[in-house]
């Protein structure tokens, strides 16, 4: 099992705070905070941490994730059989979303709960998910529907190319994003 420090942003109105957070991939309390002020978060002296919308600071971008030294991957979930690479993360959340596409618009199709007949067929899944789940949370997630899982898993099989097992660089939107939803789905 690996450990890793999860940032959260520590900003408060009178009814909420704010939801982001930085899985960092680190234990180390110090290289978690370095990797996040790379992405525009800010820690206040008092301890508080602020994500890049409430911190002041734009994330940096075009930054890259790239091998440090030859045969040294950036830090990812590892597969069943051993250790993943940088691009081969990417692979696998591309292909894990095209299979949930896949199956969840069999599902669409296959199940009349999901037909409502006041919405074009194009919404039933983000109407069904909002109304599921109620709020910025359902909205957030109905957005999602299964054509936009296809087109988030083309641009991360945009971001690699074959055989690139740690020579080219990749987007670290595209690796961050990556290796969330293939955490997200392991868990």
């Amino acid at each position: 099992m690996t450990m890793g420090i999860t940032l959260n942003c520590n900003q408060q109105w009178a009814h909420g705070t704010c939801a982001t957070s930085l899985i960092t991939g680190t234990s180390n309390p110090d290289e978690a905070r370095a990797a996040a002020q790379r992405q525009g978060w800010r820690t206040h002296p008092d301890g508080q941490d602020y994500c890049p919308g409430h911190s002041g600071r734009p994330p940096l971008i075009d930054a890259n994730v790239v091998p440090l030294r030859p045969g040294q991957e950036p830090a990812s979930t590892p597969q069943a059989g051993g250790s993943s690479t940088a691009a081969s993360t990417v692979r696998e959340a591309a292909e894990l979303l095209r299979r949930l596409a896949d199956t969840t618009t069999a599902e669409l199709r296959a199940d009349g709960s999901w037909h409502l007949h006041h919405v074009s067929r194009e919404r039933w899944f983000m109407e069904g998910v909002s109304n599921a789940v109620p709020g910025p949370a359902g909205q957030l997630a109905g957005l999602l529907a299964p054509e936009s899982a296809r087109f988030v898993a083309n641009l991360l099989d945009r971001t690699v190319t074959p055989g690139d097992e740690g020579i080219a660089p990749i987007p670290a939107e595209a690796f961050l994003l990556a290796n969330n939803i293939v955490r997200s789905l392991r868990r």
